[in-house]
């Protein structure tokens, strides 16, 4: 019976043995899963932040192409007011000198 106990003494051992290895294994690999999905999120969060970056540059030129738009169309409807004006001025000066000239020579 002794044999026979220490036979079942040396198989929980061996058994206990081989259940640590498997628990360190099992560590190791969790360890590597981690290390591997930290590795996949800071890749996928440095990709986000180039796209947030870059779609953010792109808005930005669209803002400047849209108030450069509306710059040169203010700028032009008041060339395009000045031009009348001084339109209507030119027609209006003969006018105005005889007006004038009546004025201070009746």
């Amino acid at each position: 019976m002794d044999a026979q106990g220490d036979n079942l003494l040396k198989r929980l051992v061996e058994q206990e043995s081989d259940l640590a290895g498997k628990v360190e294994a099992a560590r190791a690999q969790a360890r590597e899963i981690e290390s591997d999905a930290r590795a996949k999120a800071d890749k996928l969060l440095d990709e986000a932040r180039e796209k947030a970056k870059s779609v953010s540059e792109e808005h930005a030129r669209a803002g400047e192409r849209e108030a450069k738009e509306e710059r040169d169309n203010v700028l032009a409807r008041a060339e395009a007011d000045a031009e009348r004006i001084r339109n209507r001025a030119r027609e209006n000066r003969d006018a105005a000198v005889e007006l004038v000239m009546e004025r201070i020579l009746p």
